[in-house]
């Protein structure tokens, strides 16, 4: 993939070209590699033929930069279509993005018509809950879009559509089209308004949309769930015609035919292991799941067989440590089978125990499972059992874990890829780990023009950050030199700026300040004081001249 540590191998030139092919071929990029592109890109002045690169491209630059290419409104609308999740939801340049639409498409208010919403496209999705309720049903089918939903937003769309003033009309009224034309609003319906849907709506949707709909298993689950009947008696035996058969099990409505305590009893008998993967994507209620793995437990209470355990899809958010403590993991595929389905944290490390405590080892198969989610679950001996060889086949961040967690990973990644350390790919191949980086590492890293980003040396060790002279810095981040003003008022980039001489930040020429002043120096309070000195102190505290702060000394110690 591209990377940014290969830009100094690249004319500008060049790399234009190679960022209009990426658009041509739909390449898809991350956050990292975009800005880096920008700024490759945009080297000697900001190209005038714009809609030329990748949409994702504009997130990283201003309705000021395109326009050369087009108007505003031409912006946004690129912008909308582009892919917005590579900015953080609650980030300062997304908030931006988004009140620069709003000036340019001329909103003064929070009502926003159709033919705007239509241009904002997904930008939609950060208009707060006063735009959402403003427009009436406005801006309903860009929000349909949207993966996610922040608590003001689904207030604001379920009291529109409970109004009934959209051109949707009241959910009593609405039909089976009408549901795939929300589909992606469902999951923010809350029972009162589930309660108004004909139930004949809701079972057409689910029996000829639901497939073709972005919701999941568990938000599906939601809607059978108002379905089925709201009082759960347990049956005294599996009524007539309700036998699960064969056919039943491959149904994957089987859901809506059974209430929990018909599934209970109707379950008797029945084995589920020839069906077991396919039973668990159908959208069961979270009542008739739990029946579901009640009738394992009884089928099986000595533990689970380990050919069950690469099945259990929606049913591990009901597994205890108990269970798993029965559970023969034998294997590192049955562990990746187990953590695919990424259960919570507490589960995750109980099944790692459970698989190392068996004796088994942390290989390339198993690392691989753990991966970045469940790095930082290992414990040091855990951690120090790896083979450094296994890193070279598997892809971890550990940025997220603790510093002796992101030590003992640094070490061991450097020596995995020590074969490397004169090529260029070396870079990229210790990066994730460069968390637990001693400062000599670093500093020899600056001197390979490394191109680092901004977020990965906000995460160096604090100790190796502070010992970084200014042109160590330069060295390492190259063509991101610039964010350092951008983040300068930020931990530990703020911290760095204070121990560095002004004079020697100036010659960055990136606008930094808050260094050091040449005559003056910074006094650290000594740890224990005496009373007497204590006020002294705190003054010292401060930057003093030299001169004055001699006398202070000797005045102090006389």
């Amino acid at each position: 993939g591209f990377t940014c540590a290969a830009a100094k191998e690249v004319e500008e030139e060049r790399f234009q070209e190679l960022a209009k092919v990426m658009k041509k071929k739909n390449v898809k990029l991350g956050e990292d590699q975009l800005n880096c592109l920008v700024k490759m890109v945009t080297l000697h002045g900001i190209p005038k033929d714009l809609d030329c690169y990748p949409k994702d491209l504009l997130l990283f630059l201003s309705p000021s930069d395109y326009a050369a290419t087009g108007s505003c409104r031409q912006y946004f609308a690129n912008v909308g279509k582009a892919n917005l999740d590579l900015l953080q939801r609650e980030s300062t340049q997304r908030k931006q993005l988004l009140l620069e639409a709003l000036a340019c498409l001329r909103i003064p208010g929070t009502q926003v018509t159709e033919e705007n919403a239509e241009v904002l496209g997904r930008l939609v999705c950060d208009l707060g809950g006063e735009y959402i309720t403003g427009s009436g049903g406005n801006l309903l089918k860009q929000l349909s879009q949207c993966d996610s939903f922040l608590p003001d937003q689904r207030e604001a769309i379920r009291s529109i559509i409970s109004s009934g003033n959209t051109t949707f009309g009241p959910p009593a009224a609405w039909s089976a089209f009408t549901l795939n034309e929300l589909s992606g609003l469902i999951p923010v319906f809350d029972h009162s308004i589930l309660q108004q849907i004909p139930k004949n709506a809701l079972t057409v949707w689910l029996k000829n949309f639901a497939h073709d709909s972005p919701l999941s298993r568990e938000e599906l689950a939601t809607v059978v769930e108002e379905l089925l009947p709201t009082r759960h008696k347990r049956a005294d035996g599996c009524p007539s015609g309700k036998q699960i058969t064969d056919a039943v099990l491959e149904d994957d409505m089987m859901p809506l035919g059974y209430s929990p305590g018909e599934l209970r009893a109707c379950l008797k008998n029945v084995s589920l292991e020839n069906h077991l993967s396919q039973i668990l994507t159908y959208p069961f209620s979270v009542q008739q799941l739990a029946v579901l793995k009640e009738h394992l437990d009884e089928t099986y209470p000595d533990g689970y067989p380990e050919s069950l355990l690469y099945r259990l899809g929606s049913l591990l958010p009901f597994i205890t440590p108990e269970d798993v403590s029965k559970w023969k993991i034998t294997s590192a595929d049955t562990l990746a089978a187990l953590l695919r389905n990424e259960p919570p944290d507490d589960e995750a490390s109980a099944i790692i125990k459970r698989y190392v405590d068996l004796g088994n080892p942390l290989n390339v198969t198993a690392l691989n499972a753990i991966g970045t989610r469940y790095v930082c679950l290992l414990n040091e001996t855990e951690l120090n059992a790896i083979d450094s060889n296994s890193l070279k086949l598997t892809s971890l961040n550990p940025s997220a874990c603790s510093e002796r967690t992101k030590e003992i990973l640094y070490a061991k990644a450097k020596s995995a890829f020590s074969d490397q350390q004169r090529s260029p790919a070396y870079y990229e191949l210790i990066e994730p780990y460069l968390g637990g980086a001693p400062a000599a590492d670093l500093k020899a890293l600056s001197k390979d023009n490394v191109n680092m980003n901004i977020s990965t040396f906000m995460k160096l060790r604090k100790d190796s950050l502070m010992s970084l002279t200014p042109l160590e810095v330069e060295g390492l981040l190259g063509i991101h030199l610039g964010d350092l003003n951008k983040w300068q008022k930020t931990s530990p980039i703020r911290e760095w700026v204070q121990r560095q001489k002004q004079s020697e930040l100036d010659k960055l020429h990136v606008g930094l300040t808050g260094g050091t002043q040449e005559g003056y120096i910074n006094i650290v309070t000594p740890k224990f004081q005496s009373p007497s000195s204590a006020s002294l102190g705190t003054m010292a505290m401060t930057f003093l001249p030299t001169v004055l702060l001699s006398f202070l000394m000797m005045w102090v110690f006389s």
